[in-house]
Order: C-alpha cells, then structure tokens, then sequence
C-alpha cells in the first residue's frame, strides 16, 4: 500500500503529465504505472520473450511516474534522447538528474520509487519474475545479496543485451528460443551484479570447459534439431546449473550454446542443399528454423550468400 505523501506526490504528478500532454495537443499517453503493471502481469504473453521476462517500450509526458509496486523486478532504459527526472527520498530532499540514452535504472520487486518526470521521455522496460531471479541467483558460485534500488546507472553490458533483447521483440522473425534465454538470464545476471555493492574478488577466477564426455553428450542432442533445446534442457543435459553451463560451455567451444547450435544448423542447411529434390521450406523444417524467411535470413548473414544463390553455385 502507497503511503499518504506518496499517493499525493503521484496524484500530483498524474495530474500534470495528463495537462503538459493536453496543452502540446498530444494523445495521453499510457501512464507509466499503468505500462509497468501490464508488463508485469502474468497475462502479458505478447510481450514474453521467454518464460518469466516480457520486454516492451514505452513513451511518457511530463510529470509521468511510477505510483504502485511490482512483484517484478523492473530493469529500465532511457532510450532516443536524454529526459530529466526528480527523485524524491524524504519529505523534502529533492534531487533532479538527467537519464541518458543507454541509462539503465532498477526497480526491485515490492519497491516503488518516488520518481517524476520532469520532461517527456521514451524508455525500454524488462520485466523479470522474481523466482526466476532468485533462481539464476542460487546457481551463482558467489550469489548475490538482496536487490537495491537503482537510478542512473552507466553499463555497456547490460545496455548492449537490452538492446539486442529489443531488437529481438521488434523483428519480423521470431527469435530463437535459446538465444532470447540465453540473451534474458544474461541481462538477469547482469542486473544481480548491478543491484548489489562489488565484492571481494574471489581468489580462483578461472573457469574450466565442460568434461569432454559431458560437452560430446550435449553436443549430440544438439544435433536432433526437433528436440528439446532450450538453456534448461542442454544444462540439465549437462548436469550443471544454467550459468555454470554456459560458462563452461564457452570455455570448452570458444562459442555461446547459441551459436554453436545456429552453426550445426547451417552446416546442416549447405549438407541438404546438395540435393536439389529438398524444397527450402522442407530443408528449413528438417533444419529447426521456424520458417524459410527465417533460415534465409540468418544463412545469408552467416554464409554471406542466400540458400537459393548458394545452390545455384554448387550446380556444375
């Protein structure tokens, strides 16, 4: 429940995005809360890119602001042009900051930040399910302690992944499931690191490549294409946790589960393009893609050449 200067504060502040959009004859936008609240809801499968994590943008006015909590955690970032926000942590301590494009800030579940929206601005929002967190979380050598709020926070890492997330949801192809799994439990791990003090650097850095009878074993369910292979199922192939996994998976491959598995479905594209009897969309079902748009897609930016001219080139 919203204390009584909170409730005040954020009537307020609704008031005044609803005016500032009104006097610029702009159509009122959906409030923040609102926007949040829809991204957080167990309902919002359109905006899922994986099980528990749903990504989406959003435009706000003047005098925008969160007003209820989340059981999400929340990870925003500025995006198209620099804004100006007032946060305020006491009755009257006050405090004014410009966000950036690329400028993240975090909203732990159960939180919610007395922050107002001192100009327009545009922002991506990820939504994580707690219990997923918590569960990256416990798989970590060194978990990490309890989320803190976040405001302003500089981090190509993190930036990068949100951007690679966003354009994931906005292309015309659906992602790969192990690449937006492996894309969203990055960005969680990532914001676990964010939302807690550094610690001590642990004495044993380094990190060793899966057991070659492990790697070959997982390797092998890779190559059923029609199987299970998402981050969950190769790992627990594995018999290591998801970040462990992928961990060690790169250090044993010098490549993300990912990109390996995108590289045995390629190879196996150019193996059947051989025989001219396979259409594309019969060799781009055998492959695992979910289309042939989508094979085309990433086998021209791969190989450099589409599935078609490719054939075309192994023809005497």
């Amino acid at each position: 429940m919203i204390g009584t200067a909170t409730a005040e504060y954020m009537d307020r502040a609704a008031g005044s995005s609803i005016q500032g959009e009104r006097a610029r004859g702009v159509g009122v936008t959906e409030p923040l809360d609102s926007f949040l609240a829809r991204l957080s809801s167990p309902t919002a499968t359109t905006d899922a890119i994986v099980t528990g994590v749903a990504i989406k943008t959003h435009r706000g006015a003047e005098g925008d602001g969160p007003a209820t909590t989340s059981d999400k955690h929340i990870l925003v970032m500025g995006s198209k042009h620099a804004s100006r926000f007032e946060i305020r942590r006491g009755v009257n301590q006050r405090a004014s900051y410009i966000r950036q494009p690329g400028s993240l800030s975090l909203i732990p579940a159960g939180e919610c930040p007395l922050i107002r929206a001192e100009t327009e601005f545009s922002l991506v929002a990820c939504a994580f399910d707690s219990g997923l967190v918590s569960a990256l979380n416990s798989e970590l050598e060194h978990p990490e302690g309890e989320l803190r709020l976040q405001t302003n926070i500089e981090d190509p890492a993190a930036r990068q992944l949100m951007t690679l997330l966003t354009a994931g949801v906005n292309d015309s192809t659906r992602t790969e499931r192990l690449y937006a799994e492996y894309l969203t439990h990055a960005l969680a791990v990532r914001m676990l690191s964010l939302g807690n003090r550094p610690k001590s650097p642990s004495g044993n850095t380094g990190t060793y490549g899966l057991p070659r009878h492990v790697l070959r074993r997982v390797i092998e369910r890779m190559h059923i294409f029609d199987s299970d292979l998402s981050l969950h199922a190769l790992a627990s192939e594995s018999g290591y946790s998801r970040v462990h996994f992928v961990r060690m998976f790169r250090a044993a491959t010098g490549h993300s589960p990912h990109n390996y598995l995108l590289n045995l479905k390629l190879e196996r594209v150019q193996e059947l393009l051989k025989n001219p009897a396979m259409s594309l969309i019969d060799i781009a079902l055998d492959c695992g893609f979910s289309s042939h748009s989508h094979m085309s897609r990433l086998f021209r930016k791969m190989v450099g050449v589409t599935p078609s001219a490719y054939r075309r080139s192994l023809r005497p």
